[in-house]
């Protein structure tokens, strides 16, 4: 059964819809930069969308005003005519929701906890707020969908993970279209967790570098329509996920349960190589290290580039936007790049160093989160 995927929308620090986030891309242009006092007298390298998102978006019930789902409406809003087409086809009990989230609306009950802390009251608390569900529900209540909603929160595979649950979803039967994607806004918990692992750099991240010094965070979202229908030009081809549980926060350094992944995304459609892969490329010490050692596994001298030096790492969002960068690069037959400063890490990858017109015909979307959580997707022209 073909699944077939609409245009992206999505929204990051480098562009406001799928066209900016693209050009920015290619043209690299990076939108990361230091935000100061992000916490108290802290500074951050951050990509943060410069946008007051309080007036662009409206105004959301209680238990849905977030950062994070004012991100999504946005990135919403750019494929809207394809939701509704598909609402009016196969009706709102047919269309699902499967969202990937890390962050969803938990910075909204920071006042309650900090309240309870220096008074003992809890007052203003908001279990929704918290639930990993919230930004599925809120695309459910916002369309008037009566089918199945779902939260996908795997850390940084959550938006990849999304597109797959939402593929399962029609391949089963349960829906005939899925709206889905990752959506995650910057919050303060996030980032000061990220800055205990001693993770975070100083500077903008510099995937595949042995001058590499960890990551940058990003926001952002990537959503788009699965359907069983033809859509676009463009099919999921497969998919594959799986963990190793090596450590709760470093991946297998031999890249075993990884190299998997890949090997079993290609031959589920008995595909040898592909001709483009955008990579997980964190910046970090133990994500470089291991994906090199899985492309030169798996995929030998095949084409690649991380898009994070552009936005930062969008965390649940990651997967779907970056994704959303395969999509366009197969539209437009170019080759994204990648900002680095060419001192590889051994071994080395083909990464591409300049944007590059090509006949592509497929591309890979890889994910890695905390845990050994592994996802791979394989999309496709028809």
């Amino acid at each position: 059964m073909q699944i077939y995927l609409s245009n992206p929308g999505l929204i990051t620090a480098a562009g406001n819809d799928s066209k900016a986030v693209f050009d920015a891309v290619c043209q690299k242009k990076s939108a990361i930069r230091k935000i100061e006092n992000f916490y108290e007298n802290k500074s951050f390298m951050l990509g943060k969308i410069d946008l007051n998102l309080d007036e662009i978006c409206p105004k959301f019930q209680s238990k849905f005003a977030n950062r994070t789902n004012q991100i999504l409406f946005l990135a919403l809003m750019q494929i809207e005519n394809e939701i509704k087409n598909a609402i009016a086809k196969f009706g709102c009990e047919r269309v699902g929701v499967v969202i990937g989230t890390t962050v969803t609306g938990v910075q909204s009950n920071f006042k309650a906890f900090l309240n309870h802390a220096k008074t003992g009251e809890f007052s203003g608390y908001d279990l929704e707020q918290n639930s990993q569900g919230n930004p599925a529900n809120f695309v459910r209540e916002l369309f008037g969908l009566k089918s199945v909603a779902l939260g996908v929160s795997s850390a940084c595979t959550s938006g990849n993970k999304a597109v797959i649950e939402a593929a399962r979803l029609i391949k089963s039967g349960v829906c005939d279209a899925v709206i889905c994607g990752g959506s995650d806004g910057l919050d303060t918990l996030t980032v000061l967790g990220f800055e205990s692992l001693g993770v975070l750099s100083n500077e903008r991240l510099n995937p595949f570098s042995i001058n590499r010094k960890g990551t940058n965070l990003g926001e952002g979202a990537g959503v788009f329509l699965l359907s069983k229908d033809e859509i676009s030009g463009i099919c999921l081809l497969s998919y594959h996920s799986n963990s190793d549980a090596f450590h709760i926060t470093q991946p297998n350094p031999n890249a075993t349960m990884q190299i998997k992944a890949i090997k079993n995304a290609l031959n589920l459609v008995n595909l040898n190589e592909v001709d483009y892969v955008n990579l997980h490329g964190t910046g970090t010490n133990a994500n470089d290290i291991m994906e090199s050692v899985a492309l030169n596994s798996a995929l030998t001298n095949t084409p690649c580039s991380s898009s994070k030096p552009i936005f930062g790492h969008t965390l649940g969002a990651a997967g779907a936007v970056e994704l959303g960068i395969c999509f366009l690069a197969l539209q437009n037959g170019i080759l994204p790049p990648q900002i680095y400063d060419e001192n590889q890490i051994s071994p080395k990858i083909n990464l591409i160093s300049e944007a590059k017109n090509a006949s592509l015909k497929t591309a890979m979307n890889l994910s890695f989160a905390f845990g050994g959580d592994n996802a791979v997707s394989v999309i496709g022209k028809i």
